[in-house]
């Protein structure tokens, strides 16, 4: 069913700020697009959590609804956490870019890869 017309489709989230209400109403009306399938969002600003949300179903032959705590297969999506983390501790001075991993984590230097 549409998002609209089916209540369960979008998670009542605990938290109430103006942008997890937009975020909301983005999302049922990607969700009636058929844009997504299944979502869940989290952010933090200040240590406080401003949004908090899942929507959508967990996939085409799962019918279940997405919550918080809902399980998805990450596959390689992690290497643009780490690229985007790397290049912010660039930023705060905590590393440099061209320096070997083996000078930040040592056991990443055993068998040969103490110059990567």
């Amino acid at each position: 069913m549409r998002p609209s017309l089916n209540a369960r489709w979008l998670y009542n989230s605990p938290v109430y700020t103006n942008v997890e209400a937009k975020l909301r109403r983005f999302l049922v009306d990607q969700g009636n697009a058929d844009k997504i399938l299944g979502i869940q969002v989290c952010a933090y600003k200040d240590g406080q959590v401003i949004i908090d949300t899942a929507a959508g179903v967990l996939g085409k032959d799962d019918p279940r609804p997405v919550q918080p705590d809902s399980l998805f297969p990450a596959f390689s999506v992690t290497k643009g956490v780490t690229a985007g983390m790397v290049h912010w501790l660039a930023d705060k001075g905590k590393l440099k870019l061209d320096e070997h991993v083996a000078n930040i984590w040592p056991e990443f230097g055993i068998n040969g890869k103490d110059q990567i």
